[in-house]
């Protein structure tokens, strides 16, 4: 019987090979399967190269199949694949796994001091207060004491936000406008930001204005009617300003989300609510997609699991 091979890369969204990789081929139904036959092939790994031979097929036009790609703690991906015999055959994508959130434990995040300067500076400025009791063990810590205390969820979250809003591309480096830090969670962090923030996201054509009622103001604070959404299809900026009431200045309820799904290998791509919050681990990789070539996005730390 006719075959043909299949050159196939693999890797995580960062570009780094993955473990325990399967791959299932199961032939097209009807006339364009014609030939093909169900095969699976597994691969330890890492390696983000995988040689398939003896896939069979008929003359000619070759087989379509559908390939399904698997990797430990890593969500399924699958592609159309045409097979025609006796060469190999470049595979029509290039698998990159998104992450299964609930699988991280940790992660590989920078250093304090390898942090930007800003960076540091909204940790040094910290005025951290606890609105609610998932807030306590932060209270009153600022710069390293506060970044080692913050665990995976809150430091992943910091360091997304961070990434996000210093990118000058899609939020026009915005980070300069954000001063100490007051609250951080795993889906935001409130902190206090510069009087000319809000004019400069309604100047800016990369922001459009957003709802505001599904934010709360801080404990003293309360909104000013002003929220702004970055334009770009997924890993939106979102900054939702309040006053303090005490004094007049400003703080911002800042959060990156994905508004709308993006499809990948079969299936669309959603958020992941944990504790019905969104996952940072996701955002992660939302970040990383919306720039695979050169990762201008990519927030700088790994997963643990």
């Amino acid at each position: 019987m006719p075959s043909g091979a299949l050159d196939l890369h693999l890797t995580d969204l960062a570009g780094e090979p993955v473990r325990n990789i399967s791959v299932e081929f199961q032939r097209f139904s009807g006339e364009p399967g014609t030939g093909g036959q169900t095969m699976h092939v597994t691969l330890a790994g890492p390696d983000p190269d995988l040689l398939i031979n003896g896939i069979t097929c008929r003359g000619g036009i070759g087989t379509m199949y559908q390939v399904f790609a698997e990797a430990e703690h890593y969500r399924r991906y699958g592609f159309f694949q045409r097979i025609q015999e006796d060469r190999v055959n470049t595979a029509s994508d290039a698998v990159e796994f998104w992450v299964k959130p609930g699988d991280v434990r940790d992660i590989n995040a920078p250093t304090f001091d390898d942090l930007s300067a800003r960076a540091r500076k909204i940790l040094n400025d910290a005025e951290m207060i606890a609105v609610r009791d998932e807030d306590r063990d932060l209270l009153n810590r600022t710069g390293v004491d506060l970044y080692r205390q913050l665990g995976p969820l809150r430091k992943a979250c910091f360091l997304n936000l961070i990434t996000k809003a210093a990118d000058d591309t899609t939020t026009g480096g915005c980070v300069s406008k954000i001063q100490g830090v007051l609250v951080c969670r795993q889906d935001r962090f409130f902190a206090r930001v510069s009087a000319d923030f809000p004019e400069a996201l309604r100047q800016s054509s990369l922001f459009g204005t957003a709802r505001e009622n599904l934010h709360k103001p801080l404990p003293g604070f309360e909104l000013t009617g002003d929220s702004f959404k970055s334009r770009d299809a997924h890993a939106n900026l979102q900054v939702t300003f309040m006053r303090d009431k005490a004094n007049g200045s400003l703080a911002a309820d800042i959060d990156v989300d994905e508004s709308s799904g993006i499809e990948h290998g079969f299936e669309v791509i959603r958020n992941a609510a944990f504790q019905s919050r969104t996952n940072p681990f996701l955002i992660h990789e939302f970040l990383l997609s919306a720039d695979p070539v050169g990762k201008s996005l990519d927030p700088g730390y790994t997963f643990r699991f």
